[in-house]
């Protein structure tokens, strides 16, 4: 009993503690900037996209030119899974855009295409994050607009080195009740 008493212990000083990354944060917003045309089904992007500003976790990133690769075209209509859509690199920093699911149909309104999708965000240091894409194309300008935020926060992951202790006092208990006498 005294050497599974030592060995628990042994195993909760060793154990290394294991941090989930952080999620970015509810509202944390990227915008960019870009050229885009769109018919009755693609977006298709001229070139590389530009970052403008980004708050929360993506003030990092900073703004730049021609910083942005984008995955053209983009179908939707109807709506395609897309991942890597819009992939950002600045200040050693990198930040993508996922389309997962179509929020709100497409919206013509004139010369402006209007797109409401769900996104898998990810950047550099933060676990992937749920959020949503909005984006504006302007056919008489060829100006594409979009602004990515997340919209939820990651679940807390529990630390392995915890379930480890877990396990260990468990199997300790079941080893005492095994070899204490029936009376």
């Amino acid at each position: 009993m005294k050497a599974l008493i030592a060995a628990t212990a042994a195993l909760a000083l060793s154990a290394s503690s294991a941090y989930a990354l952080p999620s970015i944060g509810a509202g944390d917003t990227l915008n960019v900037v870009g050229n885009a045309t769109f018919d009755g089904v693609n977006v298709t992007f001229a070139a590389s996209a530009n970052l403008v500003t980004g708050t929360g976790a993506y003030a990092g990133l900073g703004t730049c030119v021609s910083c942005v690769t984008v995955n053209t075209p983009l179908e939707y209509s109807p709506f395609t899974n897309l991942s890597n859509l819009f992939v950002a690199s600045n200040n050693g920093l990198v930040a993508t855009v996922s389309l997962t699911s179509q929020v709100d149909p497409p919206s013509v309104v004139g010369n402006d295409l209007s797109l409401n999708d769900d996104a898998l965000l990810t950047l550099t240091g933060f676990a992937p994050t749920l959020g949503t894409l909005e984006l504006t194309v302007n056919q008489a300008t060829g100006i594409a607009s979009g602004s990515f935020s997340a919209t939820a926060q990651g679940e807390a992951v529990p630390e392995p080195a915890g379930f480890a202790v877990l396990g260990a006092g468990v199997l300790g208990l079941a080893a005492a009740r095994r070899r204490r006498p029936i009376s």
